[in-house]
């Protein structure tokens, strides 16, 4: 391989491993956090160690222990998703007490 070849290669993979970081920074991480997070409160509340009207309560105390950190960034809703949040769902709820300001 030539020189100009291996070079080009190297570019192209630090070129494709930045784009891959902000890809998987901007969705799949994303959704990793509240996948995970949302199935820890579901089994906090199936097995009655929170209540569900608690739910909404820890997401504001955790939304000031994480502000501005990029777990705090995955469970923040616009005034309009706020407003659609089911009141029968555990995730709905803490994303809401979550983006309370």
């Amino acid at each position: 391989m030539s020189s100009k070849k291996f070079i080009s290669a190297c570019v192209w993979m630090v070129v494709g491993g930045i784009v891959g970081w902000l890809v998987n920074t901007a969705t799949v991480g994303k959704y990793n956090v509240i996948n995970a997070t949302c199935s820890v409160i579901n089994t906090a509340v199936d097995n009655q160690l929170l209540a569900q009207d608690q739910v909404r309560s820890l997401g504001q105390a955790s939304q000031k222990l994480l502000l501005n950190t990029a777990a705090g960034d995955a469970f923040q809703l616009d005034e309009k998703q706020i407003q659609a949040a089911s009141n029968n769902s555990n995730c709905s709820q803490f994303m809401v007490g979550m983006s309370s300001h």
